[in-house]
């Protein structure tokens, strides 16, 4: 599997949305916690206007995943912030969207809505969760006497 392969997009994604954004829960959270960022990001290209295209489209994704964060930083949504500067989550919010947007949406599925509505976004949304659980594992192993955000 090279760097090219569309295999790695899971993988990149899943990288680039963890150095901004994590679950609530340490251990067992909820999928659509896991998952927010990305969730986001698709029903945002979703619902765009079609009008938006390229580089609009990033900060479009951009934004509405920057809410989100804005509503974690709140705790009016469900998740934990990683930066304490807002100016270096905006970065990494703005390199995920720029991966999610150009790498996945346009490069994989050629702007394809229907294709990022269908099979192939869960294929990648079940992957990224599959990932972002065994680094979960392993920043538990690695920090076993951190405490719990909420234990069940």
């Amino acid at each position: 599997m090279t760097e090219e392969s569309s295999l790695n997009h899971p993988q990149k994604l899943t990288e680039l949305y963890r150095k901004f954004y994590r679950a609530n829960k340490k251990y067992n959270p909820k999928t659509n916690a896991v998952l927010k960022p990305i969730d986001i990001a698709s029903k945002t290209i979703l619902e765009a206007d079609p009008s938006f295209a390229g580089e609009t489209l990033v900060y479009v994704v951009a934004a509405e995943v920057s809410k989100l964060m804005d509503r974690v930083h709140a705790s009016t949504a469900e998740g934990r912030w990683i930066f304490k500067k807002r100016e270096e989550e905006r970065e990494a919010i703005l390199k995920f969207a720029e991966y999610f947007v150009q790498d996945v949406f346009y490069e994989t599925f050629a702007g394809d809505r229907a294709r990022l509505a269908g099979r192939q976004i869960n294929l990648i949304r079940d992957t990224c969760e599959f990932l972002y659980r065994l680094e979960n594992d392993k920043d538990n192993k690695e920090n076993p006497n951190q405490v719990d955000d909420e234990s069940e």
